[in-house]
């Protein structure tokens, strides 16, 4: 696919990849987000992925409108990484965040001349990795039960109450309850650290990013961890079948593993 001038029209720009690969690998044909074809504009060893758009329908003030209309913002996200997701499988991607887009072609050229080692740099970092992310979910009843069987500091409170009046066993089976709360983020956090250390030969490094709640999983257990690695694609095969050997040791602690990928580097393209 070439590079066609797009005149008036302003520029959507899904992400940069390697000019070098292209020499090795066909450039995917692609309708763009504004149904017209994707095409490539290299720059040095840079090639970005843009598409031309309609500059009213594509201007920030029109852009703010349309992000109101789910029906909107789900098709043309679900086109953005779709179209990101196909030039992955086969090219080294630097990512772009949905509607990242220039008036010209020189505003473009500009970025990435001013921004050309920091990408440069990003993608040689990303080459033949992948990003996968590993979300665990947590029982909370069969969570709460371990830890009030097996958690030192509550068993020996329960001892120590077992011996004391009626009268002040009642005020302490509150502080006890109090206890097994505190006691099960405890364990929760250093189950995680386990489970990070043994995962930590096959992946380069690892973002924490916030649990969803219920009302976004709709699931009946906690969220207790969503992270996500970038993994050299070597090790794709040996990071999963780690993923199922943790899952079997933790679920008698309540917990459930989700693994997903291999995606773009999103969660990893803005760092430096």
């Amino acid at each position: 696919m070439t590079h066609t001038p797009v005149g008036t029209d302003f520029i959507y720009l899904y992400g940069v990849i390697l000019s070098e690969e292209l020499q090795k690998t066909e450039v995917p044909v692609l309708i763009g987000i504004d149904q017209k074809k994707a095409s490539v504009l290299k720059f040095k060893e840079l090639a970005a992925i843009i598409t031309p758009v309609n500059p009213h329908q594509f201007s920030q003030q029109q852009i703010d409108l349309q992000l109101k209309d789910p029906e909107w913002l789900k098709e043309k996200a679900f086109h953005h990484h779709d179209c990101i997701s196909a030039f992955h499988t086969q090219f080294t991607i630097l990512p772009m965040s949905f509607c990242t887009i220039f008036q010209n072609e020189e505003n473009l050229n500009t970025l990435l001349h001013e921004q050309y080692d920091v990408i440069l740099q990003q993608l040689m970092r990303f080459k033949d990795k992948q990003e996968w992310n590993l979300k665990i979910y947590c029982n909370t009843e069969q969570a709460f039960s371990y830890v009030v069987q097996h958690n030192p500091s509550v068993l020996e409170l329960r001892e120590n109450i077992a011996s004391m009046p009626k009268g002040k066993q009642f005020i302490m089976k509150k502080k006890l309850d109090q206890l097994i709360t505190n006691e099960l983020e405890k364990e929760q956090s250093q189950w995680w650290q386990r489970i990070e250390l043994q995962l930590q030969p096959f992946f380069s490094v690892s973002r924490l990013r916030k649990n969803w709640g219920r009302e976004i999983t709709e699931r009946n257990d906690d969220m207790i961890v969503n992270c996500d690695f970038l993994i050299d694609k070597q090790k794709t095969e040996q990071f999963l079948t780690k993923v199922q050997e943790l899952e079997h040791t933790f679920s008698r602690l309540g917990c459930t593993f989700q693994v997903s990928g291999p995606w773009p580097p999103y969660h990893f393209s803005k760092e430096n």
